[in-house]
């Protein structure tokens, strides 16, 4: 992680300065706050005292995943970005009570009065990792907290989560056990994890960012899943690939296991 020059890039993206972001040696770009997936089915996993690998993103199947039992999580992406927001939402849940946190990151239709007020972060600053809490500390210095007037995330607005329902339980769990991080790409991630095994992993709907601009390819993906994925399940273990929403137009993979959530589905292997 190059802190220093993605905390660069970042202040560039947020003044909307793109000449100078290209130039700076960062793979930081937008990301997501917050995810659009139903976590849910999460509960079904039987992932208690478990280990899960999952893309990071929001940070929201890595929260999921801590409230559902697992006591320690791996994440993964190839945007710096999604590990400083997943590191402020764990700090913020960590440092502030539900009521605060929802005044910092308020959902969908709330008051954006007090979002992402500098006093909040002054109060659980201190259990931001020190990567996390050099990023963020230049931010604020710049006087940029209003992230959401100037565009960061797709998604700037929390919408409700199945984690702040679960809120205390998961401020709880966060106090015992690890999320960890690593800057790589599903094609290379499998490398840096030591033969690890987990009993869930969690690709989300990265099938559809790899093939936005060009033909999506079912065979090809499951390729990459089978070669760089499917060794590090433990014996029973679940690789949810693809979580498909109704309206995007692609396959169901419908030679592998399926499962519904609401209208949306996901695909999965399950290694016997």
């Amino acid at each position: 992680m190059d802190v220093i020059n993605d905390a660069l890039k970042a202040e560039y993206l947020l003044n909307e300065d793109y000449d100078n972001a290209v130039k700076v040696n960062s793979k930081l770009r937008r990301g997501y706050f917050t995810t659009n997936e139903r976590l849910g089915y999460l509960k079904k996993m039987e992932i208690d005292n478990k280990k899960v690998l999952t893309i990071c993103g929001s940070g929201d199947h890595a929260f999921m995943s801590i409230i559902n039992g697992a006591i320690e999580v791996d994440t993964f992406d190839n945007n710096p970005l999604q590990y400083y927001v997943m590191e402020l939402k764990r700090a913020a849940i960590m440092g502030l009570e539900k009521e605060e946190y929802l005044k910092y990151f308020p959902l969908f239709g709330g008051s954006i009065n007090e979002m992402y007020n500098g006093k909040y972060y002054e109060k659980f600053k201190c259990y931001l990792s020190d990567e996390a809490r050099i990023f963020w500390d230049y931010i604020y210095k710049k006087g940029n907290y209003k992230l959401y007037l100037l565009e960061m995330f797709s998604y700037p607005i929390a919408y409700e989560s199945n984690y702040t329902l679960d809120y205390d339980l998961l401020k709880e769990r966060l106090f015992k056990y690890k999320i960890t991080f690593r800057l790589n790409d599903v094609c290379h991630v499998s490398k840096s994890l030591n033969r690890e095994t987990y009993k869930l992993i969690i690709l989300s709907n990265v099938y559809d960012h790899i093939y936005r601009d060009k033909e999506y390819n079912e065979e090809e993906f499951l390729g990459i899943v089978n070669k760089n994925f499917y060794p590090l399940l433990e014996t029973g273990g679940t690789c949810i690939y693809h979580y498909q929403l109704p309206y995007m137009p692609v396959k169901s993979f419908k030679n592998y296991p399926s499962m519904k959530c609401g209208s949306d589905e996901i695909s999965y292997l399950i290694k016997k």
